[in-house]
């Protein structure tokens, strides 16, 4: 028979865990994909000719979806090929 155990634990204690799996599970995710998330700056580094500008007038018209300000590099040369 399966045990079942009651934890315990303040509610702000527990946000803070479940948004670092969350965090974890969409790292891994992207990894696994060769795939990673990048900052507005970071990306701008990493593609030649992209700026902050040219990126946020992209990112409105495509949609282009982001977590906690991060953007998937895929996505963006996806994005950057479509136009």
């Amino acid at each position: 028979m399966t045990e079942v155990r009651f934890i315990t634990m303040p509610v702000d204690e527990l946000v803070h865990l479940m948004d670092q799996v969350c965090q974890n599970a969409v790292k891994k995710a992207l990894a696994d994909q060769n795939d990673e998330l990048l900052t507005i700056t970071e990306l701008t580094k990493r593609i030649p000719g992209l700026t902050w500008h040219t990126f946020n007038g992209m990112r409105k018209k495509h949609k282009l979806k982001d977590i906690r300000g991060k953007y998937s590099l895929k996505a963006v040369k996806a994005m950057l090929q479509s136009d």
